[in-house]
């Protein structure tokens, strides 16, 4: 593949997408790990084959000296675009959402890694948190209850392609096997972060349709504040994740 010959249709922190002779091609930065993209290959496969509207994953290559995923290319738009364009039925797009991520979570995830370990590596790898902190959240995890649901782990709006053929779900990285509440409040801590109203309305709905009562949700917040951290955030949302951590966020969230 030439990249010249390929068309630019998105870019995000760790890779760009191109669209090349009808296929997404998603070519990591050069600063990510060679192993980084066939382990999501690897994650969206599994998710394809458990009959998930995930992407067909064709082939792991090399661009450039650049891992590549080629994929399937999906013709459509984020939801979460869809949504900011027509507000007025964002109760509507949040059901569809909803309705997909509870799906999601009623697969067995044999295979994929372990939620617990994931976040737990988030937890004690990141500079923000203190020891105490660290030791706190973790003590959290290992109460955690040992179920296997999958969960997405990074499960939003603006990762869900409305297509022709109905709504597909992109980014499977952080996929993991564990706890479908975990998944949930990871969710509504994105919402949080850019608007409050659409992760209330996200909460009530999940929590309506799952009959999971809100509290359970909320309790894992911290824990998810503190695994947040770890990745590339803004100063401004840093300082909302440490009071999260802390319990110090107070009316913002309860």
């Amino acid at each position: 593949m030439n990249i010249k010959d390929a068309i630019l249709i998105g870019s995000g922190a760790q890779a760009d997408i191109y669209l090349y002779e009808n296929k997404a091609v998603k070519i990591y930065k050069t600063e990510c790990s060679q192993g980084v993209a066939r382990y999501e290959a690897e994650l969206q496969e599994k998710a394809y084959k458990a009959g998930l509207p995930a992407p067909l994953v064709y082939e792991v290559i090399e661009i450039d000296g650049r891992s590549a995923i080629v994929m399937e290319f999906i013709q459509g738009k984020p939801l979460g675009e869809i949504m900011l364009e027509d507000m007025e039925r964002a109760h509507e797009y949040l059901g569809a959402s909803v309705d997909l991520q509870i799906r999601i979570h009623k697969v067995n995830a044999e295979g994929f890694p372990s939620q617990r370990d994931r976040l737990k590596s988030k937890i004690m790898s990141n500079p923000y948190l203190t020891g105490g902190q660290r030791e706190r959240l973790s003590r959290s995890l290992r109460g955690l209850p040992k179920e296997n649901q999958l969960c997405h782990g990074d499960y939003h709006v603006l990762n869900l392609l409305q297509s022709g053929g109905g709504i597909k779900v992109i980014d499977w990285i952080d996929a993991s096997g564990g706890v479908a509440t975990l998944d949930v409040c990871r969710s509504y801590l994105i919402y949080l972060l850019h608007q409050r109203e659409i992760a209330e309305f996200y909460l009530d709905i999940y929590c309506g349709k799952a009959n999971m009562p809100k509290r359970e949700v909320l309790e894992w917040l911290p824990v998810i504040a503190g695994a947040r951290l770890s990745e590339n955030v803004t100063a401004k949302d840093a300082e909302t994740l440490i009071k999260l951590v802390d319990g110090r966020a107070g009316g913002m969230v309860y």
